[in-house]
């Protein structure tokens, strides 16, 4: 586990409970709404089917359900500021809305351009076909982007004896490490205080 200031330990059953203080885990103010996080983290040996991408399609298929089933998994609410959940739901659903954009786009594209002789509309047809192509490579870059922007997480093997997984969660504030950090050495001294 790194040491960083934008990573904290929890375990899954916290996240699943949403048991954090109320700091938003994205800009270290106070919490005003919750956002529901899915986390999944491939096994390291996993990487090695990468090999199955060189078979086309059907290998890039076949990789995202291998490494779709074996990924250990987390899932939860995590506290965030109005704008931050805003912005996360601004950058998915715009990611989301670009493929069909990317699909209409194109099959117009084509279909004006093999049915047209006039040089105006296969203009636009092609034009049509660019932009098509454009939004594509936006779309992957978006996608690429997204382990980038906002929390992220690993989600590891439970330690032996336990049933629980453990979790980093990454990219967080400072501040949200901190009021985890609080919380779990209030809770550690109760534990450890005799009644």
């Amino acid at each position: 586990m790194d040491s960083r200031p934008d990573r904290v330990q929890i375990w899954a059953s916290q996240l699943a409970a949403n048991d954090f203080p109320p700091v938003c885990a994205m800009t270290g103010r106070p919490a005003e709404t919750w956002r529901k996080f899915r986390f999944a983290t491939p096994p390291d040996w996993a990487y090695a089917l990468l090999a199955l991408v060189v078979l086309g399609g059907i290998g890039i298929i076949a990789y995202a359900i291998v490494i779709a089933s074996i990924s250990r998994r987390a899932s939860g609410y995590l506290p965030l500021t109005k704008r931050s959940r805003l912005l996360l739901n601004l950058y998915m659903w715009g990611t989301a809305a670009l493929f069909p954009v990317f699909l209409v786009l194109l099959i117009a594209g084509i279909v004006l351009a093999g049915n047209t002789d006039d040089q105006a509309l296969g203009f636009v047809a092609g034009t049509m076909i660019v932009t098509s192509v454009v939004l594509l490579v936006a779309f992957l870059v978006l996608v690429v982007l997204r382990r980038w922007i906002g929390p992220g997480a690993k989600v590891m093997e439970p330690p032996i004896g336990y049933y629980d997984k453990p979790v980093e969660l990454r990219r967080v504030h400072p501040t949200f490490v901190g009021a985890i950090h609080q919380m779990q050495a209030t809770r550690m001294a109760k534990i450890a205080r005799p009644t």
